[in-house]
C-alpha cells in the first residue's frame, strides 16, 4: 500500500506551484480503487478515510453543494477561462515592472534567455525584446528601426487582450525599412505624426513581443549587434515626439514570473485588471457574470471564506480545462493515428486571433489558446511551423518521472533547422531549474544515427552514453513538447512528411 501512495504522489504537483487538488483526489481515488479491487472491508474503510480527509482538505466540494453554490463555482471557472489572455498581459506587465521595465521602456535580453524566462512557450534560439504602454493619457508612438547588416527586428504589437494590431519590423508592415506606428484611442481626433502608420487600440494597455533576426545564429557577435539595434527601438508618448527618449533594461539573468498562477488568487488579479481596463462591448454579458461572483468595477473585492474556497477550487479547474481543450480537443491532429497536433485551434487565422465570429464569441477556444502562447501575429505566415505533443500514443500525459524516446526522422524538410523543446504542462513555460530545454539540428554535439535520424531522450536522468541527446524532466511535473521547423518545406505543411510518436523506454 505504501508503494501505491508513493507512486501516485509522483504524479501530483508541488505545493509551491499551480495546485490542482481535485485532480490529486481523482488520481488517488483511481489508484486506490484499482489496488483495493477484490480486497477486504478493511481496505474499503481505509479508502474512505483517505478520500474523506482529502475532501476536507480541498475545501469546496460539488457533492452536497446548493444550486446557487454550484452555479457560482461554474461561473468562476468560466471567468478564469475568459480572462486568460488579459491575465497573460497583466502578469507580463507586472513581471517587467518588477524587473525595472516601466511603461514605454524596452526590456531586452543581451544573451539567450533560460528557464528564468517564465512565459508561455518561449523559444531559446533568439533573444526576446519586450515593451508595453498605455494610451489612457494620449497616443503612443512605437518607432521601429530599419534592419542593419542583415540583422532586423520582428514581432507584433497587440492590445491587452492579445489581439494583434499589426506585425512590425523585418517580417511585418515596414518590411525592415523602419517605421513609426502611432497608437491612438477609439474616436481620436487630435494631432497625428507625419508619415506615421496609425492604429486604433480599443484597450488602455498594449504591448509587444519582439525578436531580432540573427542570420548565422546567436553568436556573440550577432547578439552584440542585436543589442545595438534594439537600443534604436523607441517607445514614447506622441506629446514627446519632438524630443523622444526611451529607457532600456537588460533582463538577462532575471527571474520573470510572467505565467498567470491559476489558483484561488487569480480572481483578485482579474478584479484588479478589470478596474484598469476599458470594458469592450463584447464583454458586457461577462461583466454580469463577474458581478455574480463578487468582481465589480470600482468596488472592493472582498470574497467571503466560502466564496474564496470556491475560487481555490475553480482556478485550478479552469487551468485543467484549458490544458485538456488545448492539447486534446481543439487543436487538430496533423498525422493520422498520431498524437502530434497543430499549434493553434481552428479559427485563429479566420478571426485574426480574436475568436470573434459574426454570430458568436468563442472565448473558450481563445482562453485555451492563450494558456499556451503569449503572443499573437497579424499575418500567420509560413516562415516557421510548429507542432505540439503532450501525450503518449495511448493517450497518457507525458510524465516527468518516466523515460521516453523520440526519433526525429532523417532529412527533415526544412531550409534552416528544426528544434524540440520541453515545457511544463501546467505553466506552458520552461521546466524550472532545468537545462537544457531544447535540442536542435544545428547542435554539433548531438549524435545522429547512421541513417541520419536523431534519437532524443527525455527523463529525470540521462541514459548512459546519451547525455548529448537528452532533455531533463522534473519527476514531479507533467510536460509537453513543441517541435519547431524554421523554413518549412511543402512536405511538412501538407503532412506528407510525418513525425514519429514518442515512446516509453522504462
Amino acid at each position: 500500500m505504501t508503494n501505491v501512495i508513493s507512486n501516485i504522489s509522483k504524479r501530483c504537483w508541488r505545493e509551491d506551484s499551480v495546485a490542482i487538488p481535485r485532480k490529486r483526489k481523482f488520481l488517488l481515488q483511481e489508484a486506490f480503487m484499482g489496488w483495493f479491487a477484490g480486497s477486504s472491508k478493511i481496505g474499503v474503510i481505509l479508502l474512505g478515510m483517505v478520500l474523506g480527509a482529502n475532501a476536507h482538505a480541498d475545501g469546496f466540494e460539488m457533492v452536497g453543494a446548493s444550486v446557487d453554490e454550484r452555479m457560482t463555482y461554474h461561473r468562476a471557472v468560466d471567468a478564469a477561462v475568459w480572462a486568460m489572455p488579459l491575465m497573460n498581459f497583466k502578469f507580463y506587465r507586472d513581471a517587467l515592472a518588477d524587473a525595472g521595465v516601466g511603461p514605454n521602456d524596452v526590456g531586452y535580453f543581451s544573451q539567450l534567455q533560460d528557464w528564468r524566462f517564465q512565459t508561455a512557450t518561449p523559444n531559446n534560439t533568439t533573444p526576446y525584446i519586450m515593451t508595453y504602454w498605455s494610451i489612457e493619457d494620449g497616443p503612443v508612438v512605437v518607432e521601429m528601426p530599419p534592419s542593419e547588416d542583415g540583422v532586423g527586428i520582428f514581432g507584433t504589437i497587440m492590445d491587452a487582450w492579445q489581439r494583434p494590431l499589426d506585425d512590425v519590423g523585418a517580417a511585418g508592415r515596414d518590411r525592415g525599412l523602419g517605421a513609426k506606428y502611432l497608437i491612438v484611442p477609439p474616436g481620436y481626433d487630435g494631432p497625428l505624426l507625419q508619415n506615421a502608420l496609425v492604429y486604433e487600440q480599443e484597450t488602455n494597455f498594449g504591448f509587444a513581443v519582439l525578436r531580432p533576426i540573427l542570420p548565422g545564429g546567436a553568436t556573440a557577435e550577432n547578439l552584440a549587434r542585436a543589442t545595438e539595434l534594439t537600443k534604436k527601438l523607441r517607445i514614447y508618448p506622441l506629446s514627446e515626439a519632438d524630443s523622444p527618449s526611451t529607457n532600456y533594461v537588460d533582463l538577462f539573468g532575471k527571474l520573470l514570473e510572467m505565467t498567470p498562477k491559476l489558483d484561488g488568487s487569480i480572481y483578485a488579479q482579474i478584479h484588479e485588471m478589470i478596474g484598469e481596463e476599458t470594458v469592450l462591448e463584447r464583454d458586457l454579458a461577462m461583466m454580469g457574470l463577474l458581478s455574480r461572483i463578487g468582481i465589480r468595477r470600482d468596488q472592493p473585492f472582498a470574497p467571503s471564506d466560502e466564496l474564496q474556497s470556491m475560487f481555490d477550487a475553480a482556478g485550478p479547474e479552469a487551468l485543467e480545462y484549458m490544458i485538456d481543450q488545448y492539447h486534446r480537443v481543439l487543436n487538430p491532429f496533423v498525422f493520422e493515428g498520431k498524437r502530434w497536433s497543430a499549434l493553434v485551434p481552428n479559427g485563429s487565422r479566420e478571426t485574426e486571433w480574436s475568436y470573434e465570429y459574426p454570430a458568436y464569441y468563442d472565448y473558450h477556444a481563445r482562453g485555451a489558446l492563450y494558456y499556451a502562447i503569449i503572443t499573437s501575429v497579424k499575418n500567420y505566415g509560413s516562415s516557421t511551423y510548429y507542432l505540439d505533443l503532450a501525450e503518449t500514443p495511448d493517450g497518457e500525459w507525458l510524465d516527468g518521472s518516466r523515460n521516453y524516446k523520440l526519433t526525429m526522422p532523417p532529412d527533415v524538410p526544412v531550409r534552416d533547422f528544426w528544434a524540440i523543446t520541453t515545457y511544463d504542462l501546467e505553466t506552458a513555460s520552461y521546466l524550472r531549474d532545468l537545462e537544457p530545454s531544447s535540442i536542435d539540428s544545428t547542435m554539433t554535439d548531438v549524435v545522429a544515427n547512421e541513417d541520419g535520424s536523431v534519437d532524443i531522450f527525455f527523463g529525470p536522468t540521462a541514459p548512459k552514453g546519451k547525455e548529448s541527446n537528452w532533455l531533463p524532466t522534473d519527476p514531479e511535473r507533467r510536460f509537453f513538447l513543441l517541435a519547431r521547423f524554421y523554413g518549412p518545406e511543402p512536405a511538412l505543411l501538407d503532412s506528407s512528411f510525418e513525425l514519429n510518436d514518442i515512446e516509453r523506454v522504462d
